[in-house]
């Protein structure tokens, strides 16, 4: 037993390693753009209590800000962290190493330097109007290029795996592996190289932002959340039988429930409604979610308070169970009414990309950097502040978006209060929601330099390093722990 532990152990350690710098560059990158991406989406929330600043420079002005924070987020931090996580963790249920990965540096260059390429071009002026498409149409194959030699590597690591079985969180990567380029091309090719007309061109960008936050975004965090619960916790996932049924439905409903984003918008009835059946459809999944996730931690309740990570992951599932709520309430025709084109449709795609997303890949993160660098985390008080600002910025947040659109939509209802009022009555709202940024913008400045600190190739003595209790992780042959 002991001597195949010991096999287990140095396989892992030779996955690792050949996975190390690969995933070391996407993530560092990734970071970079969060910083960024938040700086300027808290420039873009000042701006909207505060209208004089940055006024007086035109690349800085809110409408070309707030677009390029969130192209910033989604694909500088969202991507680049995704690919990280996404690579070694196919390698490690692959039981196989990450072959050639000279080539995912090349592929690293080229995907940054097409966002950088992209955002630039927003602040410049040369955006284009739909959401999470802005970015001009010379960077388009760039980073489509990019993503083929990434997706590459993590279909042929799938295909040479040395293992019968496959887990639910290979299923959710291998997914959202082959449905961004599908979602990215149609979007690019009705809304630019032949064009629809007329309200078909809103359809499509809904169903491309939809598509982007439910079919990419949301799968890589289930699929973070599938591994590391049974890793930590020691036992397998309960009810898991129910994952492949949670798995084919949640991709079918996701994939039609885009037109739920245009509810009460001039476009045929049938496509809002698809859209609201679809979302309905989606609490089936997140039933059989709240069954395997929180049936996996009963009895374990005591863990949270040892592990730094296990409580991320609880946090990035309380996140998902937001997202599906939100995504429900607004497809109710008599909700939307008063919530649709306020600050609560922000809190819809806020909470797939950062109350999920964004808290998985964190709890990723702390688990398999150590694994990469051999090295513990630093500073136990960096760690406690990115976790404590996390908290308290999602709540913060979620409060501002949820209440303050509620009253916004309220008074926009209203045929007797004028638009200037309700816009000085949401001021209190915008200014809340500003002060939940800064707060998230700490916590990741902190996880930043322990970062640094960890991946850094000199180790600098006299500090002590901390290593993040957890329950002892299952063998290799267990995996997820569903063997």
């Amino acid at each position: 037993m002991n001597s195949n532990v010991s096999l287990a152990r140095a396989e892992q350690a030779e996955i690792d390693s050949s996975a190390k710098w690969p995933v070391l560059v996407f993530f560092g990158s990734a970071l970079l753009w969060l910083l960024l991406g938040g700086a300027l989406q808290l420039a873009a929330n000042i701006q909207l209590h505060t209208p004089t600043f940055l006024a007086d420079c035109v690349w800085f002005t809110h409408g070309r800000l707030a677009p390029a924070a969130q192209n910033a987020l989604v694909y500088g931090w969202g991507f680049n962290a995704a690919f990280a996580f996404g690579l070694w963790l196919m390698a490690r249920l692959s039981a196989t190493t990450l072959r050639h990965g000279g080539w995912l540096f090349v592929a690293a260059k080229f995907w940054n330097v097409g966002v950088t390429l992209g955002i630039g071009g927003i602040l410049g002026g040369y955006s284009s109007s739909f959401e999470l498409l802005e970015m001009p149409r010379y960077v388009t194959l760039l980073l489509l290029g990019a993503y083929a030699l990434i997706g590459v590597w993590g279909v042929t690591t799938f295909s040479i795996r040395n293992t019968e079985n496959t887990y639910a969180s290979q299923w959710y990567l291998f997914g959202a592996a082959f449905w961004f380029p599908w979602i990215y091309s149609v979007a690019q090719v009705m809304l630019f190289t032949a064009p629809v007309r007329g309200v078909l061109q809103p359809v499509v960008n809904a169903w491309y932002v939809h598509g982007l936050y439910s079919l990419w975004f949301l799968p890589v965090a289930i699929a973070a959340i599938y591994y590391l619960l049974p890793k930590l916790l020691g036992r397998a996932v309960s009810n898991y039988y129910l994952a492949p049924l949670a798995f084919w439905w949640f991709v079918v409903a996701s994939a039609f429930a885009g037109g739920a984003r245009l509810v009460g918008a001039p476009v045929p009835v049938w496509i809002p409604t698809l859209g609201t059946v679809a979302n309905m459809a989606l609490v089936l999944p997140a039933v059989i979610f709240v069954l395997n996730f929180f049936g996996s931690l009963s009895g374990r309740t005591r863990t949270l308070g040892g592990s730094l990570i296990l409580r991320f992951v609880l946090l990035a599932v309380v996140g998902l169970l937001l997202n599906t709520v939100v995504n429900l309430l607004l497809s109710l025709h008599g909700f939307a009414a008063v919530a649709q084109f306020t600050l609560f449709g922000v809190l819809r795609d806020w909470s797939a990309l950062y109350a999920t997303f964004t808290v998985a890949m964190f709890a990723a993160a702390y688990f398999f950097l150590p694994r990469l660098t051999g090295k513990d985390w630093r500073s136990s008080a960096l760690l406690q502040a990115h976790f404590g600002a996390t908290v308290l910025g999602v709540l913060i947040m979620a409060i501002g978006l949820a209440a303050g659109g509620w009253q916004q939509g309220s008074l926009l209802l209203d045929p007797a209060i004028a638009f200037g009022d309700v816009s000085r009555a949401m001021t209190s709202w915008h200014t809340t929601v500003t002060v939940a940024s800064g707060v998230l913008l700490v916590g990741h400045l902190a996880f930043l330099i322990n970062f640094v600190w960890i991946a850094c190739p000199i180790n600098s003595s006299g500090t002590a390093n901390v290593t993040i209790p957890a329950a002892p992780a299952l063998s290799l042959a267990s995996k997820e722990g569903h063997a």
